[in-house]
């Protein structure tokens, strides 16, 4: 089955233009008020179940470049790192301009590999590390759709991912203001096997199955 073009346009594509609007000029101000209006796509809630017992909690996602480009995304990000620590508005276009081309490049991303770093060991650690499953919801408001997201889920704590996952945090909330204070934590990963269309009008539908 296809991926459902639902998921490319509203989701995928849509936090791409958040990126490109960031290239467009648009004053800090302006920028936040775009991610607040974004919000939804940034961070969908993600469900597990397990030893913690039913949880869901909204995670700031991300793309994962495909495995053969992982190492190239990472010496990229090092490089940034260490041109433009503490630039401020020089060191978000860099940002920005990594992003357009490591993750949301379908030449380069995995559309269907999304990741995250858990701050915490807390209820959704336990569970995914327990079961190795994650359902992600996506909700396009005020009723263009919802989308339900099945994935196998994996804590990764050392290795290229846990490195790079870590490292696109630092690119954002670090590198512009020259901070060190960000700890490194334990990657989740979320591989997506199913997508169903859980709008209003389909209900439920099974839209996309991986194999």
């Amino acid at each position: 089955m296809k991926i459902p073009s639902i998921y490319l346009e509203k989701f995928f594509y849509a936090r791409r233009r958040l990126v490109e609007i960031m290239l467009s000029g648009k004053t800090p101000d302006e920028m936040e008020v775009e991610i607040i209006k974004a919000s939804h796509l940034l961070s969908p809630m993600v469900a597990t179940c397990g030893p913690a017992g039913p949880n869901v909690a909204p995670l700031m996602v991300t793309f994962l470049p495909r495995e053969q480009y992982v190492g190239e995304a990472i010496e990229e990000l090092r490089r940034i790192r260490s041109k433009y620590w503490g630039s401020g508005p020089k060191a978000y276009r860099a940002a920005a301009e990594f992003l357009l081309e490591y993750v949301y490049n379908l030449e380069r991303a995995d559309p269907l590999r999304l990741a995250t770093h858990l701050m915490s060991k807390g209820h959704t650690y336990t569970n995914i590390e327990a079961t190795g499953e994650a359902t992600l919801g996506i909700l396009f408001p005020p009723d263009e759709g919802a989308l339900e997201l099945r994935a196998k889920a994996s804590i990764i704590s050392q290795g290229p991912v846990y490195e790079y996952v870590n490292m696109v945090h630092d690119l954002m909330h670090a590198v512009p203001h020259g901070e060190s204070s960000h700890p490194w934590y334990p990657a989740a990963v979320f591989e997506v096997y199913e997508i169903y269309d859980n709008s209003y009008q389909a209900l439920g539908k099974l839209v996309y199955r991986r194999g």
